[in-house]
């Protein structure tokens, strides 16, 4: 069993880390629900590279292209990775502790599912990655810090901040998940060497397994976000959402 966790909470980030329902909610909510040990963040965002090497052997032809033709988008991903970063690092401590509640969470997936309905319906839709400027990047950036709470979501975040700058649905997700590729990355190899230092208590085999499940399950997500929003509206995210959102809140109230 002790073996199996990791492994089940890696198939859960590697889903949920590309759609924009929250990976770390969703890690939370089911030890919660199932009662398990609380591996801590640190845990949470070692899993995280199984999906970071998903997404970049998914996109690796868009990171061919960024780097040896787009050197201007390359600028604006690093521009982007920057708030992020900076308030990941300020907001590390409050994180692992006051952000992790069940209330919280389920306000953060009801309010900003309903952002998200409201951003994507009044978007213009009309704009592509080879239109995106300084002012954008920098809006998605913005964005992104929202993701330090659980329940926000990092790619519903991104997504929703790139759908207020008018991108077309499956270009929001591109941008969101070019991004996502420096500031998991940083955030896990941290992670990562603080769990090598400081061992906790699942084995180095149960992170390996945990990371090798997310990655399978990462590269399927990535597929069909990118895939579905060429076609469809993110409604039926925000349904979810709202759904999963409302049963925390009434969970919590009920527990106390």
């Amino acid at each position: 069993m002790e073996t199996l966790k990791p492994i089940i909470l890696g198939i859960i980030q590697g889903l949920t880390e590309f759609i924009p329902v929250s990976s770390s909610a969703h890690l939370i909510i089911i030890r919660e629900l199932l009662h398990w040990e609380d591996l801590g963040l640190s845990f949470d965002m070692a899993i995280h590279l199984g999906t970071l090497l998903a997404l970049i052997l998914y996109m690796w032809r868009d990171w061919y292209e960024v780097i040896t033709r787009r050197r201007d988008l390359l600028f604006l991903i690093v521009v982007a990775t920057i708030p992020g970063a900076i308030f990941g690092l300020l907001l590390e401590e409050v994180a692992e502790s006051y952000f992790r509640s069940l209330t919280l969470i389920g306000l953060a997936m009801s309010i900003f599912g309903i952002v998200l309905f409201s951003v994507d319906r009044k978007s213009t839709h009309n704009r592509t990655l080879k239109d995106i400027k300084l002012k954008d990047a920098l809006i998605v950036g913005f964005g992104q810090v929202l993701a330090i709470i659980p329940g926000v979501s990092r790619s519903g975040a991104t997504i929703t901040s790139a759908l207020l700058c008018g991108f077309k649905r499956d270009d929001s997700a591109r941008f969101s998940f070019l991004l996502s590729v420096p500031i998991i990355g940083g955030a896990g190899l941290v992670s990562l060497l603080k769990i090598i230092r400081n061992p906790i208590s699942v084995s180095i085999t149960g992170v390996s397994l945990g990371i090798l499940s997310s990655f399978i399950f990462g590269y399927i997500a990535v597929h069909f976000m990118l895939n579905y929003l060429k076609r469809h509206n993110t409604n039926v995210f925000v349904y979810y959402r709202l759904i999963v959102g409302v049963f925390l809140i009434l969970f919590s109230l009920i527990k106390r």
